[in-house]
């Protein structure tokens, strides 16, 4: 079986990109969805956030939040469209004070 394991660097602090990561805005703001479900915080372990994505928000992707280390890592089952789901794990390493690597697998 072939994994495959996207890296980005991303040039702001590990910090900014972990805030994007955790707050539900955020994240319909970085993937470009609707947020229809969320708590009102940063996300936690057993949340759930529940976006509109595809043209006109139509498509429903759910997210699972797993597992959370702070600052390190983000353990997510991710519920797409026609029943696929995605065991997805975020990594954010600084590289700099004002970089870091995003690793997605």
């Amino acid at each position: 079986m072939l994994h495959v394991c996207p890296t980005e660097f991303v040039r702001a602090s590990a910090a900014r990109v972990w805030r994007t990561i955790l707050e539900p805005l955020e994240v319909a703001r970085w993937t470009e969805t609707q947020l229809l479900e969320a708590p009102n915080r940063e996300l936690q372990e057993g949340d759930r956030l529940v976006l509109g994505a595809g043209p006109g928000h139509r498509m429903t992707v759910r997210l699972d939040v797993r597992k959370i280390v702070a600052g390190e890592q983000c353990a997510l089952t991710v519920h797409l469209p026609f029943g696929v789901v995605n065991d997805e794990v975020i990594r954010v390493t600084p590289v700099s004070p004002d970089a870091c690597r995003v690793a997605f697998s």
